[in-house]
């Protein structure tokens, strides 16, 4: 992910015409919220780090996208993987309060909340509220039909980018927390 940054910033110097500036504050902001998701031991921090990708990935494709259907597939994009967010959220509060009752402890932490120990039904519905979550991100069907769209409409690079690491995160929070 660190290695890719770079690349993107010189494969985007002749590719982008307008707003450079921009675009290139949209990447770094990517890159930090694609490093801060791999790097966190906090839910808290992972589920912003993962909303931190949502909205430079949107715009990257909404203002410097082809001009076909970039609108339609930016939003598309959004609603998805914020529907997605929408149900981590969930899992992530379910299990703060579950540690809360069952320990006195109000923790984020994942050392922490690794400690647990779960009941089976409590397990199947967190598996299932971070799995769909994951799921729209690596795109599993039936949640995959944002990334067409995203991937013609959007820059070279954010193509790049949405290939090479977005959709990987999905399968990295299956490997991580579901598994």
């Amino acid at each position: 992910t660190a290695f890719l940054g770079p690349i993107c910033v010189l494969a985007c110097w002749t590719d982008i015409r307008h707003r450079l500036k921009e675009f290139l504050v949209c990447l770094l902001l990517l890159q930090t919220g694609m490093l801060g998701v791999f790097v966190s031991l906090d839910l808290v921090l992972f589920y912003v780090f993962w909303e931190v990708m949502l909205i430079p990935m949107a715009l990257l494709i909404l203002v410097w996208g082809h001009p076909a259907r970039r609108i339609y597939a930016a939003v598309k994009f959004f609603l998805y993987t914020m529907a997605g967010s929408v149900f981590m959220l969930v899992g992530i509060l379910v299990l703060y309060f579950y540690q809360a009752r069952t320990t006195g402890l109000y923790s984020f932490d994942l050392v922490e909340l690794g400690k647990l120990s779960l009941p089976f039904s409590l397990q199947l519905w967190l598996f299932v509220a971070f799995g769909v979550a994951f799921a729209i991100k690596v795109p599993m069907f039936p949640f995959h039909t944002w990334l067409p769209d995203a991937h013609t409409e959007a820059p070279t690079v954010g193509s790049v980018v949405l290939a090479a690491v977005l959709l990987k995160m999905g399968t990295y929070g299956f490997v991580r927390f579901n598994l």
